[in-house]
């Protein structure tokens, strides 16, 4: 069993079946130059094979249309076995790559039928990805279509997803036509649906992260107010905190004002100690404006009570394994004024202090330079 369950090597034939005289000889004989019509009627077995596919990729980029159509004559009838192979699926996405026009719609349409399910599939997701990226402009509303009503499917499949994000990513390069990124607006469409459970999920994050990078501005101004109806509930979840952290980055002035709000709401000290709150509160630094920096500041420089004693809150979050690196952000990006004297003079009257916790003693180097 242990034999069975092994990784196939370059060594290794497809189970229940032999090396053939050609690949073994081409095993041997590296220095000799090889061309596809050396290993004519052995392409498909050259393909399964470790160092057989990538002499087969290599070829492809470098050969000329009656050597490509040699590989295509025998691929072709192997497509079925090849697209989900280990080593084969690199062959077909070469073809998508390098073939001619005409061998590449052949293998987009012969995976058509099968579209879904190869893209569920660990190494058939990465042909259909190909597939996407090397489309026709006219091609591509037709290929899209074929996941209609299947994509919350994909998003949550860990091969699907990946499919998904290059379908909103492809869409949105073409640029050519005009309506490029609005032929995944049923995409938009299901995954607004189920935003909240979608954010939450290791896989729909992802997604929903392409869709705030890709999107048409219209279909981004959905997303981001689907988002905001639920910024609270995704600011400290473990895959949510990326969705809000690509608001920030992406979104509009109010957006950030929203997650402002509810970082103040929240407790500052209190967010910036949770491992996910804590990326959110720094991101908010990064890309918000001068007054939201501040409004952060001035929220630092506030009294707190633990266990009966009172210090400001920035003197507690130093201390902290994840809120002193929100600190360290704050004096990285907040501009010369009142706020930044007063939080560098706070730090400064206890810097001897801080010095004996060991999350501080960044601080205090930060602000001795």
């Amino acid at each position: 069993k242990r034999a069975a369950a092994r990784r196939r090597t370059k060594r290794d034939p497809p189970p229940g079946r032999t090396h053939s005289s050609a690949l073994e000889e081409f095993h041997a004989l590296k220095t000799r130059l090889w061309t596809v019509f050396d290993i004519k009627g052995h392409v498909v077995e050259f393909c399964q094979d470790q160092s057989g596919s990538r002499f087969v990729q290599q070829r492809l980029e470098v050969a000329d249309e009656l050597e490509k159509h040699a590989v295509m004559q025998e691929v072709v009838p192997a497509l079925s076995s090849l697209r989900n192979d280990v080593f084969g699926n690199y062959v077909l996405q070469k073809i998508l790559e390098h073939g001619t026009p005409a061998m590449r719609r052949e293998i987009r349409d012969l995976l058509k039928p099968d579209i879904l399910a190869l893209s569920l599939q660990m190494y058939g997701c990465r042909v259909v990805q190909k597939a996407l990226e090397t489309v026709e402009d006219e091609d591509l509303p037709g290929l899209l279509d074929e996941f209609r009503g299947k994509a919350v499917a994909c998003i949550h499949d860990q091969n699907g997803n990946h499919v998904v994000q290059k379908m909103i990513e492809v869409a949105h390069q073409r640029t050519k036509n005009v309506d490029g990124p609005r032929a995944v607006s049923f995409v938009l469409e299901d995954v607004l649906a189920q935003i909240v459970s979608l954010s939450c999920h290791p896989y729909g994050c992802r997604v929903i992260q392409r869709i705030l990078e890709h999107c048409a501005d219209d279909e981004k101004e959905r997303a981001l107010d689907a988002i905001r109806s639920c910024h609270g509930a995704l600011l400290d979840d473990q895959y949510g905190n990326y969705v809000i952290q690509h608001v920030l980055q992406y979104g509009r002035e109010g957006d950030r004002d929203s997650i402002l709000g509810l970082i103040v709401k929240g407790g500052l000290l209190t967010l910036s100690r949770q491992k996910f709150a804590s990326n959110v509160v720094e991101k908010l630094l990064k890309y918000g404006n001068a007054r939201q920096r501040n409004a952060i500041v001035r929220e630092m420089l506030k009294k707190a009570d633990e266990e009966g004693n009172e210090a400001s809150v920035v003197l507690l979050m130093v201390r902290d394994a994840f809120a002193n690196y929100v600190v360290q952000t704050t004096l990285d990006v907040v501009a010369e004024g009142e706020e930044r004297r007063a939080l560098l003079q706070e730090l400064n009257e206890h810097s001897t202090q801080l010095k004996n916790y060991t999350f501080a003693k960044h601080i205090v180097a930060k602000i001795s330079e």
